[in-house]
């Protein structure tokens, strides 16, 4: 039987090898909606899909579970007295650990299998509301004991297998601690040149890594905040990405940093996500000044706190800047005096800004950005938030002629509403409900546990993991194909797949008739009334009735909601029978498409949005251009 096995899957890779491996790498590819699982199956169906789909598979590693619970607490069964609390928590804690050190062993061991990972995750990520790991603990008890024992076997592994993987380009560690031989390690490696690092805590004699070009530091408490900067070499960094840190942590860390290496005169990509949801402009300024070739800056959305008088940031402050991502009212201030040529400021929930219902209060607030040094017309992208701005009638046309160059443009599509409903979650609230976690017992030593006992716990996981990473492999015809490839348990959702759609098949112009029959337009081009919901907006833009820039390339139209003209109430955007269907859709894009010729891609972003993109056919006219359309389930 296996003789014959064997026969099969010779002839089928002799077959398949009549097509080139180079196109057979470009069919492979997650972009066309293949997954990790996919590559997994296809290493089995022949050896010549294993040549390309195994470094696929083992591209990312991801090694969880390196975590370790310094004191394990007990509480007496009310019942019979058994330990009831932490038994089972440290059997998990210990199979995790046993597992992540074997899966280390598995591919860092195996001379082919250790060339494939690019990116390795170790430990566990930090989540919203994670404390930095403070100060490594002397445990106490015995399963304590021999917790940190398997956890300190893991470290060793993976101070050992890390320079076996011999293309590794980016390192991600959470939860764990950064000592001397960890940081020597990762300056050591010759290829490592990204780092990540997730509430780790930090030996106090941390020092500049030159060969590490980006770097993120994500939850770091104030105490720690010095070490975790002295991580970055000012003459090497290119990226930094700072996350979950008070700007005041932030400006100590880097005013503790020796003052050679005080400027960074390499970086030109900042990403600042503060804590908490204020970031006061006065702290902007400084922090700033540290990265004087900053060439884009991102910012998390926080509400911009201005003092009264303020004024844009000197000239002087990061004057290369190019690219800004972040809170509006920031931009206003950032932008001017600055080569700026793209501005994408995020949902804006918190911008402190009455809604313009005039063309002179939207100018007052987005004219700041014009005073880039490349001037309005030098803004070639602009994503503006989804909330608290105006109503797309008077957005579209301001953009329109205030900013003429523009390729990639993100707007808001809503009504003209009430001041006091200028957030979308005003009108909807969402009541979160409470949530109450296990109580931690309190600390009380049960039945001791032996030696023997233990000890057998631990072989019993041991046994259990074993089996599971590479138990199901062992028999000859895996072994010859490759080592477990179900330890990469990494099944993410299937991409979404673009879906050709004929724009023959739907009549342009009879869609678009089945709304707005009862608009005029007068001699200026502007219709007789306001849209009554998100898609007439949508017929409106189709139309050429609100305008936009002659040559974008890519936009993105974001749904708000509209006031009822019967009973004053807000109309979700998507409520029946407002729904955006795919019809509708086709001939939105297929008519935007007509009018602005150099428009690739569109996006309906909501609930029954639809992303579109145009694709040229054979020849030439509108009418040989395909429409993808790709559902979006948000």
């Amino acid at each position: 039987m296996s003789d014959v096995r064997d026969l099969e899957t010779a002839a089928s890779s002799s077959i398949l090898q009549l097509i080139p491996l180079e196109l057979w790498s470009k069919i492979l590819d997650t972009e066309h909606g293949f997954t990790v699982a996919d590559f997994k199956t296809l290493c089995f169906v022949a050896s010549y899909f294993k040549t390309i789909c195994q470094p696929l598979v083992y591209k990312s590693l991801a090694v969880r579970g390196a975590k370790v619970t310094h004191e394990y607490s007990f509480e007496t069964g009310r019942g019979n007295g058994e330990t009831t609390h932490a038994v089972d928590q440290w059997k998990r804690d210990v199979a995790g650990l046993i597992r992540a050190e074997r899966r280390l062993r598995l591919v860092g061991d195996d001379p082919s299998l250790s060339t494939f990972p690019k990116v390795i995750s170790i430990g566990v990520m930090p989540g919203s509301g994670t404390r930095s790991l403070s100060a490594q603990q002397i445990p106490t008890t015995k399963l304590s004991k021999t917790a940190y024992d398997i956890w300190s076997q893991f470290r060793t592994t993976l101070l050992r297998t890390l320079p076996l993987f011999i293309r590794l380009r980016r390192l991600e560690i959470g939860l764990f601690p950064i000592g001397d031989g960890i940081l020597d390690t990762i300056a050591l490696h010759p290829t490592l040149y990204e780092l990540k690092l997730g509430a780790c805590s930090f030996s106090s004699l941390t020092y500049p890594i030159p060969s590490i070009r980006s770097l993120e530091l994500d939850i770091v408490s104030q105490e720690q905040a010095s070490a975790a900067f002295r991580l970055a070499s000012s003459h090497h960094l290119e990226e930094l990405r700072i996350k979950n840190m008070e700007v005041s942590a932030i400006l100590e860390g880097l005013r503790a940093r020796p003052e050679s290496e005080s400027m960074f005169t390499k970086l030109h990509r900042l990403t600042i996500v503060p804590t908490g949801t204020t970031l006061n402009l006065v702290d902007v300024e400084p922090l700033l000044s540290f990265f004087p070739v900053l060439r884009q800056l991102d910012v998390g959305e926080a509400t911009i706190t201005v003092p009264e008088g303020g004024q844009a940031m000197k000239p002087s402050t990061i004057p290369y800047l190019q690219q800004f991502s972040g809170p509006l009212p920031l931009a206003r201030y950032v932008v001017p005096g600055r080569p700026v040529s793209d501005i994408r400021c995020g949902d804006g929930r918190s911008v402190p800004f009455q809604f313009a219902e005039t063309r002179g209060e939207l100018q007052s607030y987005l004219n700041p950005l014009r005073f880039s040094t490349h001037g309005a017309g030098g803004i070639t992208t602009l994503h503006l938030p989804d909330h608290k701005l105006a109503p797309i009638w008077l957005l579209s046309r301001f953009v329109a002629g205030t900013f003429p160059r523009l390729v990639d443009l993100r707007l808001p599509v809503r009504g003209l509403i009430k001041p006091e409903y200028a957030s979308w979650d005003d009108v909807y609230p969402i009541h979160c409900c409470g949530f109450r976690g296990h109580r931690r017992p309190r600390g009380f030593e049960g039945p001791p546990f032996d030696e023997g006992k233990v000890e057998g716990m631990v072989n019993d996981i041991r046994d259990s993991v074993e089996n599971e990473l590479v138990g199901a492999f062992d028999d000859q015809y895996n072994k010859a194909n490759g080592v477990d490839y179900s330890m990469r348990r990494v099944s993410p959702p299937p991409a979404p797949i673009p879906t050709p759609v004929s724009s023959l098949d739907v009549d342009i112009v009879a869609t678009l008739a089945k709304f707005c029959n009862d608009v005029v337009i007068d001699k200026a081009g502007v219709p007789s009334r306001y849209p009554k919901d998100y898609q007439e907006a949508l017929i409106y833009l189709a139309r050429g009735w609100y305008p936009l820039p002659a040559g974008i390339q890519t936009l993105v139209l974001r749904p708000g909601v509209f006031q009822s003209e019967i009973d004053g109430a807000y109309l979700h955007p998507f409520g029946p029978p407002r729904t955006v269907g795919e019809t509708t859709c086709v001939a939105v894009v297929t008519a935007l498409g007509e009018r602005y010729p150099s428009l690739c891609s569109v996006t309906f972003s909501g609930s029954d949005g639809y992303r579109c993109k145009r694709t040229p056919g054979i020849g030439n006219g509108a009418a040989n251009w395909t429409v993808f359309a790709t559902y979006i389930r948000n």
